[in-house]
């Protein structure tokens, strides 16, 4: 009993040593004249004896356990699970935090390339004044010609450009064209060449996520008929990254105006080292799902019942 407590006391004291006085474990191993392999495992075995004890206060409300099962489920670098108490609030503490997590994966020097959704627009509004030095913000898909939402792209754009002090390359075209060989001639136009090239070369990129519902963006602006949206459900069709859509695993599927879009494909998307997706509620599950089994995200900014639901599906949202 007298030696457990003499073993409980010195690792105690180890812990003292590191946690509040800073010493290094090079230090605290001359101390007690033992290696510091040896300090390693006296410290992770003080965690694991209760004696020490971390409180991590996040100025987030967030569901941390089931996060972090979902991010090692499909290796992300991050996620975010934002608790919401009321369901018309989830896009707007979604949209909130990431605002804030777009800020912290940040540094000075770095290419941010945008999309736009109705998520990131509030996002735009949310984000605290935070320049950073050297920074760029690139939008990565052209605008809407036809909204009848209340935000417009090119405006929250101009918000996440100006609130992070950066310098901006607007994408002066619109998301989809009337044919391919108007759209080829678009995109090679210097100017518009030019940004979708800042585009790909960003280091992060922050997207939005659609779906292949009612609530459509292409078929609430008329890019898609009631007859092709129902082919496209038929075909498995769960959402859309960039005005491409997807099935359940990910993989593309070809619509009517896919060779016609003015912004980068999933596979350029795929090459940016960090993709951040913000998206929240019941009706972004499945496309949340096929996002993450293409393997198009880096970080993923939802709430907590989606992560939950996701971790609930077991099997079918293992990786592809």
């Amino acid at each position: 009993m007298a030696d457990d407590v003499q073993r409980r006391m010195r690792l105690a004291q180890m812990a003292e040593l590191y946690y509040l006085e800073r010493q290094t474990q090079s230090e605290i191993a001359d101390r007690f004249g033992v290696s510091t392999m040896q300090v390693s495992r006296r410290l992770r075995e003080a965690q694991q004896l209760g004696i020490v004890e971390f409180r991590i206060h996040h100025p987030l409300p967030v569901d941390s356990e089931p996060a972090r099962e979902l991010q090692a489920r499909f290796g992300l670098q991050s996620v975010l699970a934002v608790r919401t108490s009321r369901p018309e609030q989830v896009k707007g503490d979604v949209a909130r935090a990431g605002a804030h997590h777009v800020v912290s994966v940040l540094e000075p020097g770095h290419t941010l390339a945008v999309a736009w959704s109705s998520t990131l627009a509030l996002l735009a509004q949310e984000l605290p004044y935070r320049p950073f030095e050297n920074l760029t913000v690139v939008q990565m898909l052209g605008a809407l010609s036809l909204s009848a939402d209340r935000y417009n792209p090119y405006d929250a754009f101009v918000q996440i450009g100006t609130q992070l002090g950066a310098r901006m390359h607007p994408l002066h075209a619109p998301t989809v064209l009337r044919s391919r060989h108007a759209r080829d001639a678009l995109v090679d136009d210097p100017a518009v060449k030019t940004v979708l090239d800042l585009a790909r070369a960003a280091d992060v990129a922050i997207c939005g996520i659609g779906t292949a519902g009612d609530d459509s963006t292409f078929f609430r602006m008329g890019y898609l008929s009631r007859d092709e949206l129902d082919a496209l459900r038929a075909q498995g069709v769960v959402g859309d990254i960039l005005g491409r859509f997807i099935d359940a695993h990910g993989r593309v599927v070809p619509w009517s105006y896919g060779d016609m879009l003015v912004s980068l494909d999933l596979g350029e998307l795929k090459r940016i080292p960090q993709v951040i997706a913000v998206a929240a509620g019941p009706s972004k599950i499945r496309p949340i799902l096929g996002a993450l089994r293409g393997g198009y995200l880096s970080h993923l900014v939802t709430d907590a019942d989606t992560v939950r639901t996701l971790l609930h599906i077991g099997d079918q949202v293992a990786g592809p």
